[in-house]
Order: structure tokens, then C-alpha cells, then sequence
């Protein structure tokens, strides 16, 4: 056997306990993950910004990770829980990291639901079993092109639950199905709320690792979670910062507190009810 092929099986084999043990105490054994492959087999340029938050800036930047300048439009008939600090914009700071996804401050144990049909391919607690501590509690999907109309493999990353949900990796969702209550697990600060942090990734192909605490699409690269609401292609940070302005203003399509869809053929909605 050579050396690779040791190193490729024994980071396969770690990955799968990791996930057995630290993501959910009931599995029993490692779940089927047909996508699921040792990180050797995925390297590419994009992979030290998706793994390491405190990547050189041009690294991030050329992973999507900037501001997209879109605008989320909520709508008017009902009240939705909205983004407060937005998709690549710079945390200030000794580092000076860029922010990786989209906060939604929310009330103690709001409801989180899925934004699509899709596939729990991980999740994390936050205290040294496997979690990124910054990030909390957090549970990842893998949406197929066919689970959201787009075709790319979609990852949607929910962090800071306030516990840690109760569903199987491997488990299958649909769409609006309940994750976990909302909290503030990992967050630095007392003053800062509970919020969620939301995470999307997308990739042309449906295999991916796990390094660490961090779900790492092949060839993938950061989205603003706006920019799935446009319902079509592109999608990448920079040909959202090209569109006409009038064109970055981007209606969400949500579900209510009644479970009623809008608009009602939506395959990507809000990640939390509007009433």
C-alpha cells in the first residue's frame, strides 16, 4: 500500500469516528456517506480559506469570501428575523477576519428549519468534540441540484444552536423540517444576542471532507446566502458585485409561522419562519 493510500484511508477512518462519536451520541456505527472522501483527495487552491477563517486575505477574497453588495428584500405582509451583520464583510480586530456567512439575531430557542430538501452530512458541539468553538453548535446539509432547482452541490452551515440538534448525520430532510432551538453557543461577548450564524458553500461536484471541525466541498467556494434567493446561476461573489444595482435587490421566499410557502413553488426558503 503506499503511502498515500495509508494516509487517505486513515483520515477517512478518523473522519468517520469523529462523526460517529462527537456528531450525534446515538449513531450507532458511521452512517452511509457516499460523498464523503479523505481530504488528500479533494486539495485544491480554495481549501486553506474554507478551513482557516485566518487565511491571507486574497486567499479568502479568492474564495468568494468579500461583500457581495446584495440586498435581501423582506417582505411587507409578514415580519421576518433579518440579517444583521452581512456575508464577507471585515470582523474588526487583531485579525481582521472576514466574516463568513450571514447573522440572523433571533429570540432564545426560535425555531431554525432547512432551507431545502437535503442531507445531514455533519454537525458539531462546540467544545472540543470535533466543533470549531467560535462556531458552537452547528449541523451542515448537502443539497443535490435536483433538491434546489441550481445546479451545484449546496452546502448550508447552522451555527450557534443552543443545543445541539437531534438529528442523525446521514439523516434526510426536507424542506422547512425543524433543526434545532436558536441560541448563542461559541459566540464571544456577553452583549452580542442569539443569533444564527449561515453559512453556504457551493461546488460543480458532490464530494467533500471533513478537516478538523470544517465540511470542505470539492473545488467549492463561499456564497452570500443572498444570492440563493436569485434562483439561477451565477452565484460566485464576483459576478454578484457586477450586476446592475437594480438587480441586487433580491426578495427572500420564506415560509410562515402556518407553514404556508411564499412563493408557493420555492425550493430555497428563509431559515427561519415569518408571522
Amino acid at each position: 500500500m503506499t503511502t498515500y493510500h495509508f494516509r487517505g484511508r486513515l483520515a477517512l477512518t478518523l473522519t468517520m469516528l469523529m462523526l460517529a462519536s462527537s456528531a450525534n451520541a446515538d449513531n450507532h456505527g458511521a452512517p452511509d456517506m457516499p460523498h464523503l472522501v479523505p481530504f488528500d483527495a479533494i486539495r485544491d487552491q480554495h481549501n486553506p480559506a474554507l478551513v482557516n477563517p485566518k487565511s491571507p486575505d486574497d486567499l479568502m477574497i479568492a474564495a468568494g469570501l468579500r461583500e457581495s453588495t446584495l440586498v435581501p428584500v423582506y417582505p411587507k405582509a409578514v415580519q421576518c428575523y433579518e440579517i444583521d451583520h452581512i456575508f464577507g464583510e471585515v470582523w474588526k480586530g487583531p485579525t481582521n477576519t472576514r466574516h463568513s456567512g450571514a447573522d440572523i439575531p433571533a429570540p432564545w430557542d426560535y425555531p431554525i428549519h432547512a432551507m431545502a430538501d437535503g442531507t445531514v452530512i455533519a454537525k458539531f458541539d462546540g467544545q472540543g468534540g470535533g466543533g470549531r468553538t467560535s462556531r458552537g453548535i452547528q449541523i451542515v446539509l448537502q443539497h443535490t441540484p435536483e433538491q434546489t432547482g441550481l445546479p451545484v452541490w449546496i452546502y448550508t452551515l447552522y451555527s450557534h444552536f443552543r443545543e445541539l440538534p437531534k438529528l442523525d448525520v446521514g439523516a434526510k430532510v426536507k424542506q422547512g423540517d425543524y433543526l434545532g432551538p436558536n441560541g448563542k453557543t461559541g459566540v464571544p461577548g456577553r452583549r452580542r444576542e442569539p443569533h444564527l450564524h449561515l453559512t453556504v458553500n457551493i461546488s460543480p461536484e458532490p464530494e467533500y471532507a471533513i478537516r478538523g471541525s470544517v465540511v470542505v466541498p470539492k473545488n467549492g467556494v463561499f456564497i452570500d446566502p443572498v444570492a440563493l434567493f436569485r434562483g439561477k446561476l451565477p452565484l460566485d461573489t464576483a459576478s454578484m458585485q457586477a450586476l446592475p444595482e437594480e438587480q441586487k435587490q433580491v426578495p427572500i421566499a420564506y415560509r410562515t409561522t402556518g407553514g404556508d410557502i411564499v412563493p408557493k413553488n420555492a425550493k430555497i426558503i428563509w431559515p427561519m419562519d415569518c408571522y
